[in-house]
């Protein structure tokens, strides 16, 4: 793991919790089998913290269940009784519901902590830490001790960055099955290129995959020398790699796109439901957005109705639907502003969303062909702004998905305004 990404991690632990840090990460750097990950890295905490309890659950978006994946000084039908637990069955939950620590200094008597067999095993003292990686809260790292009011500050935030370096190898992990996975699909598909009729959506899934992979890498490079880990850079260097960076991110963001349509058009696709709200978004959007807006010396304005509900659908899907809609908008405009507005309608239950630009604007005879895959308005666009033409697609079969739809109204050389909706509550599926 990079050294900067480690003393961002260690900030408040101090020098003995950097080397703890430190180890833990070697450790896993040299754990290829993902079934190992766990045993060895629950070992190596309770090692650090000298304790002989603790467990590591992982949590399956699908059921909404925490799965245990390791556990140390218990009994063996402990492994087989709680394998698996609701969210809101036991005290792990409010671990993955806070996304922080949480802490119990005698579960004997606090009747907030919903762990009554440890109770029976001697257990005052239970510490949790969310899992925590890319994607958000991935799992929990409980550890537990007999003695009362065991734990102190630094260990807590020792425990903490120990959560987001395990969430992290453990989705690394998961990148590195996936890839040889991907590695062997990819073998097999050209083998079979003048048999199959889907060769073609498939390939493009494996490729976009292949490519994710060596994009971030670079992405995770470029932190590490704008963070100055190898020497201070002068201003011009540093501009070198934010265009870097910004290129990288784009690219990355084109590869999702390409994943996401192969999925959405195989019918494979899930819905993760999530709460969040519509401020949410627009931090979110600012934060990914706001230096390109910057840039190009747009004004990005949002338009929130305080009576938009609390919303719970899938975060990540609605957040790249936005996200095209919006990098779209900037894209085609050159001066101006692009404006998002988000209301609720109580009648229909749904969200009413806009993104209006006042850019070069789409003719009306290729409204329906711009949700087309791989569609450009025409060639001189295509090389002029680039992209491959995969941003509308995904943004139509994501909100049929999520029980939404689309619509566009423009006026050439004026700008555009994608009208768009989607529930405001979305089961899973």
């Amino acid at each position: 793991m990079a050294v900067a990404k480690i003393a961002r991690m260690s900030n408040g632990v101090g020098l003995t919790g950097y080397s703890a840090l430190s180890a833990l990460a070697d450790l896993l750097a040299i754990v290829r089998n993902s079934a190992r990950i766990y045993d060895s890295a629950l070992e190596k905490v309770l090692e650090v913290l000298s304790l002989r309890h603790g467990n590591i659950r992982l949590l399956n978006p699908a059921t909404g269940e925490l799965e245990l994946m390791s556990h140390k000084g218990f009994p063996d039908e402990y492994g087989e009784k709680y394998a698996k637990i609701k969210l809101g069955e036991r005290s792990s939950g409010k671990i993955v519901r806070t996304r922080g620590p949480v802490l119990w200094d005698n579960i004997q008597t606090d009747a907030s902590c919903a762990y009554l067999h440890l109770r029976k095993e001697g257990i005052n003292s239970l510490l949790g830490v969310p899992l925590l990686a890319r994607e958000g809260v991935i799992g929990t790292l409980t550890v537990a001790s007999p003695k009362r009011g065991r734990f102190r500050e630094h260990e807590i935030q020792l425990l903490a960055a120990m959560g987001r370096v395990i969430g992290i190898t453990i989705e690394n992990s998961r990148l590195f099955i996936a890839l040889k996975g991907n590695v062997d699909d990819l073998t097999k598909l050209t083998l079979r290129l003048e048999e199959s009729d889907g060769i073609k959506d498939r390939l493009l899934s494996v490729i976009s995959h292949e490519l994710r992979t060596p994009v971030t890498v670079i992405l995770g490079n470029v932190e590490i020398l704008m963070d100055g880990i190898f020497g201070d850079m002068n201003e011009k260097q540093k501009d070198s790699l934010q265009t870097v960076r910004r290129s990288g991110a784009g690219l990355l963001f084109q590869v999702e796109n390409a994943i996401d349509v192969s999925q959405l058009e195989a019918g494979a696709a899930n819905v993760y439901p999530d709460p969040f709200t519509a401020d949410h978004i627009r931090d979110t959007m600012l934060e990914i957005l706001g230096d390109e807006a910057r840039h190009k010396k747009l004004d990005l304005i949002w338009e929130i109705d305080p009576k938009v509900p609390p919303l719970f659908t899938d975060r990540s899907k609605i957040t790249k639907v936005f996200r095209n809609l919006i990098d779209n908008a900037i894209k085609f405009t050159e001066q101006g502003s692009v404006t998002v507005r988000i209301s609720h309608s109580p009648e229909q239950r749904m969200v009413q969303c806009v993104v209006a630009d006042t850019g070069i604007g789409i003719p009306r005879d290729r409204y329906t062909v711009i949700f087309d895959p791989f569609h450009q308005i025409d060639s001189s666009h295509t090389r002029l702004y680039g992209g491959m033409g995969l941003g509308l697609r995904n943004v139509k079969k994501t909100l049929e998905l999520l029980g939404g739809g689309i619509e566009i109204s423009s006026e050439v050389g004026k700008g555009s305004a994608f009208k768009f909706w989607f529930p405001a509550e979305r089961g899973g599926r």
